[in-house]
């Protein structure tokens, strides 16, 4: 699947969660950058119609593999390979059109694009416009069929779609609230590995929410988000270590973490790190400053709720 499709969440609630930068260097499609072999091969093809190759085109000047990043350029060859009816190419001249990526941002543009690749089955296009109608972006408010869309996507096995069904079951938003069904699809995306589903699968075991409380399935699995840099898990983790929450009580670990998390522009995070560090020896600071130094790069800031709550819909919380 083309890389660009997850981007589209930094659109729409404005969190980057690992992933690239949006912003790039923006040209128009008739950008005079050197290409090398492969690139240029694939250029005359797509000024020939080839939809493979205006993909593949695409993809390269999105994610900058053997080409100068250029969001416009890759706009440019998406559009090109949408109109001619490929279901992928849709989704990410969607995502373009969301995210204002290489052209003007656009949800009434993303949703139609979006809609297209959805009625052909691409489970992403179904998270993104259930995502879209979820909040009435680019479209009439539906929450209906967004949990409509949620599901096919779920059934599909996409982790984003579960999570986003498994959010809406549990607010009872466009269907029946049902705490236990949106444990069991948190589960399933969380063994695919998605952090968000793996902190709400952690919040729900901590609270009780749909299943048993045990704050050592919790732990285990803040333990798997924060390591996948998800700021609000890696706050819940340091609360585990300090507060001795399914794990052995741990003032270093508890210190580290909730650093992090302070740093990622976790509001609650800042006087909890402070009050961690108020007891611990100099030499504990500086070994939890030593091990917040090795981790802190490659995580982005980003900016979460006062108080880490349910990642809802994979980025965000109802307003």
């Amino acid at each position: 699947m083309i890389k660009l499709w997850k981007m589209i969440w930094m659109a729409i609630w404005g969190m980057a969660y690992g992933l690239r930068t949006v912003f790039g260097k923006q040209k128009g499609h008739d950008s005079k950058v050197a290409l090398n072999a492969r690139e240029a091969k694939l250029l005359a093809a797509a000024r020939r119609g080839d939809v493979e190759a205006q993909i593949k085109l695409a993809t390269a000047y999105s994610d900058g593999d053997g080409v100068v990043q250029d969001y416009a350029e890759a706009a440019h060859w998406f559009g090109e390979a949408a109109k001619r009816g490929s279901a992928p190419a849709q989704f990410s001249y969607g995502i373009c059109h969301a995210n204002g990526q290489g052209t003007a941002q656009d949800y009434t543009e993303a949703v139609e694009w979006f809609r297209l690749a959805a009625e052909q089955g691409v489970s992403g296009a179904q998270v993104s416009l259930g995502l879209c109608l979820q909040r009435g972006l680019g479209a009439k408010q539906n929450r209906e069929e967004a949990a409509q869309l949620f599901r096919r996507a779920a059934e599909k096995g996409d982790p984003a779609g579960q999570v986003s069904l498994a959010a809406a079951l549990q607010a009872g938003r466009g269907l029946a609230k049902n705490d236990a069904e949106a444990v069991s699809w948190y589960r399933k995306a969380a063994a695919q590995g998605l952090a968000e589903a793996e902190f709400n699968l952690g919040k729900c075991y901590q609270d009780g929410l749909g299943t048993e409380i045990d704050e050592k399935e919790a732990f285990q699995y803040f333990r798997s988000a924060a390591e996948k840099a998800l700021p609000q898990a890696e706050f819940e983790l340091g609360l585990c270590y300090y507060h001795e929450r399914g794990t052995k009580a741990d003032l270093v670990q508890a210190y580290t973490w909730i650093s992090l998390a302070a740093q990622r522009a976790v509001p609650a995070a800042l006087p909890v790190r402070d009050e961690v560090k108020a007891e611990l020896s100099a030499e504990q600071i500086a070994e939890g400053d030593q091990r917040v130094a090795a981790l802190a790069p490659g995580r982005p800031k980003v900016q979460v709720p006062d108080e880490p709550e349910m990642v809802d819909e994979l980025f965000g919380s109802e307003d």
